[in-house]
């Protein structure tokens, strides 16, 4: 019994029960490089980060140590307060960076997916063999897409929870950390990273399938999702319902407090009416406001407390649109072969 728990033929069996589906292994054979090259881009940058944060956290608790202040410093801590503020500059610049990287990750897995995952096998005719191994058009695109996708999100995932942990405990700056509403920021600290990178994908694999030539395809995938980028944070403030400050006119405070991500901020007048604040942008502001009846100001903004419910309405836009485009391309290549 235990020759035959233990044998040769036993693990081969164990391995075969924990072994991915031929498609699957297909894919990660034939792509291995560039999957490689995609997973190594998410360590690297991921380690880059985690090392930024721990890298400034060190440089406070030095400069911690010297008894040095920041303002109204003595000639001799000179050089640890230079030394500590261009420590702050530059970890400030890597969140940064890894947010606009976070941006123009679509488009890239976009473009791989539509060139080297898809179109290239339909330009070189070699999913002609793969179609006759048993393995259906339909299986052909889900194993593609589902290896990309199982990569994709698992990076995506790491590299999100690493940034927002950077961005959330690191030391108290002099310089101001980039808002949580910034757009580069916004979209590496939560979910909508996810949502867009899914539908990069889609995208990718649908215009493959159009195109069928892999520069056209990569060129085209990149110029759809770059368009989605830009085009679908402009509808983001309206996802959820803002809030709105009011005080008197004689207060100069903040325009938001917390933080808040300001929409519209303006006059108010005694009957309620909303005026325009650069209406009395002019030489003589206070007669400008006396005249039309001002009584106080107002802002309408979000505060941070909703940066999850907007977070999880635009990552539910993404993941039915992701959803949609990938139907599309199921149906186009069943067309295709009907």
């Amino acid at each position: 019994m235990t020759a035959t728990t233990t044998g040769p033929a036993a693990r081969q069996a164990r391995r075969a029960a924990f072994a991915l589906p031929g498609p699957y292994r297909a894919v990660l054979r034939q792509h291995r490089t560039a999957l490689w090259v995609l997973f190594g881009l998410f360590v690297l940058g991921t380690a880059a980060l985690a090392a930024a944060r721990l890298w400034v956290g060190h440089a406070a608790d030095v400069f911690t140590a010297t008894d040095c202040v920041i303002r109204k410093t003595t000639p001799d801590c000179g050089g640890s307060v230079r030394g500590y503020l261009d420590a702050e500059l530059q970890f400030g610049r890597n969140l940064d960076y890894a947010g606009m990287a976070m941006l123009g990750l679509p488009c890239l897995i976009g473009a791989f997916v539509a060139g080297p995952i898809v179109a290239r096998d339909l330009e070189s005719g070699t999913y002609k063999w793969a179609w006759t191994q048993s393995v259906t058009p339909a299986r052909w695109l889900a194993a593609r897409l589902a290896v990309v996708a199982a990569l994709v999100v698992s990076g995506v995932v790491l590299f999100t929870a690493v940034q927002r942990w950077a961005w959330s405990t690191g030391p108290e700056l002099e310089y101001v950390r980039a808002l949580w509403y910034e757009r580069a920021m916004y979209g590496s600290l939560g979910t909508v990273g996810i949502g867009y990178a899914l539908l990069g994908l889609a995208v990718g694999a649908l215009t493959g399938l159009l195109v069928r030539r892999v520069l056209p395809a990569m060129a085209a995938a990149t110029a759809v999702t770059l368009g989605v980028v830009v085009l679908l944070p402009l509808a983001r403030p309206h996802l959820w319902a803002t809030e709105t400050t009011t005080w008197a006119r004689t207060y100069s405070g903040a325009t938001t407090p917390d933080f808040g991500f300001l929409l519209e901020h303006g006059m108010l007048t005694a009957d309620g009416k909303r005026l325009p604040e650069s209406l009395c942008w002019g030489p003589d502001p206070e007669a400008c406001l006396t005249e039309h009846q001002v009584t106080g100001w107002y802002s309408d903004f979000h505060p941070s407390s909703h940066f999850w419910p907007l977070q999880l309405v635009e990552t539910g836009i993404l993941l039915v649109l992701a959803a949609v485009v990938t139907y599309a391309a199921f149906r186009l290549l069943r067309h295709r072969v009907a």
